[in-house]
């Protein structure tokens, strides 16, 4: 799973320039350091339709038809913040968004819960490249017309985690499977926007692992707690017992 994401970058050029992509509205640039996918907050996405903008979305997408706003009784019902890369072309919701509405979902950082028998509860740690560089998930995004005008919801896709991912997050899901977020690799990016309604090109890239290089620390429980996380010591290493 993937529930809970940094974009740190004071400045949205920042973002722009990693992918050579304009905010559609600027002012709407927030840095977080830490997102919980529950929260109301936005996700900073590169729509396929649009590779040369970066627009906000809600995280989880919907049905075409769903009323946005009651997006959270939605995720209550069906969690769709995450998307398995295994059940893509199965599921009747994500299979409607395959094909034409993939997505760059940016983030600098990522939170992963660790079970150790001498803790209590999980142990976060916080996953980053050298630097706290930018980089982009596989996503899906929905659209819904609204009061407000179009807005825009986005799910992040996950596949089995490598050596580091299923070492830190080391329980598996419900089917056996040790998770992690498909973080694109960057030459890949691009095809993954350009690529058409084609099921083969679409799963070789869903299929290459993932060649970042991560490391990873512990950090503070209160990210999964009801305590405000959104603050720059979040990130600060943690020793634990």
């Amino acid at each position: 799973m993937c529930y809970h994401i940094s974009v740190t970058k004071k400045h949205r050029k920042s973002l722009e320039e990693r992918f050579d992509a304009m905010f559609e509205t600027p002012e709407s640039y927030e840095p977080y350091f830490h997102f919980n996918g529950w929260e109301s907050k936005n996700l900073y996405i590169v729509k396929q339709e649009d590779p040369e903008t970066i627009v906000t979305a809600k995280w989880g997408v919907l049905p075409a038809a769903h009323d946005i706003s009651k997006r959270s009784d939605f995720l209550k019902k069906r969690n769709t913040l995450n998307a398995t890369r295994e059940r893509l072309f199965e599921s009747p919701l994500f299979n409607q968004l395959i094909g034409w509405q993939r997505c760059l979902v940016i983030a600098d950082g990522l939170f992963e819960p660790h079970k150790n028998q001498d803790i209590k509860g999980s142990i976060p740690y916080y996953f980053s490249l050298q630097e706290r560089a930018l980089f982009a998930f596989a996503g899906l995004f929905s659209e819904h017309r609204s009061e407000a005008g179009l807005q825009t919801a986005a799910s992040i896709i996950t596949t089995e985690a490598n050596d580091l991912f299923k070492r830190i997050h080391n329980t598996p899901n419900t089917l056996g499977s040790y998770r992690m977020p498909l973080v694109l690799n960057k030459e890949d990016e691009y095809e993954w926007l350009a690529c058409r309604n084609n099921g083969s090109t679409i799963a070789k890239i869903l299929d290459t692992a993932p060649q970042q290089q991560f490391h990873a620390y512990p950090v503070s429980q209160d990210i999964f707690k009801r305590k405000d996380s959104n603050h720059d010591g979040i990130l600060a290493p943690v020793s634990y017992p």
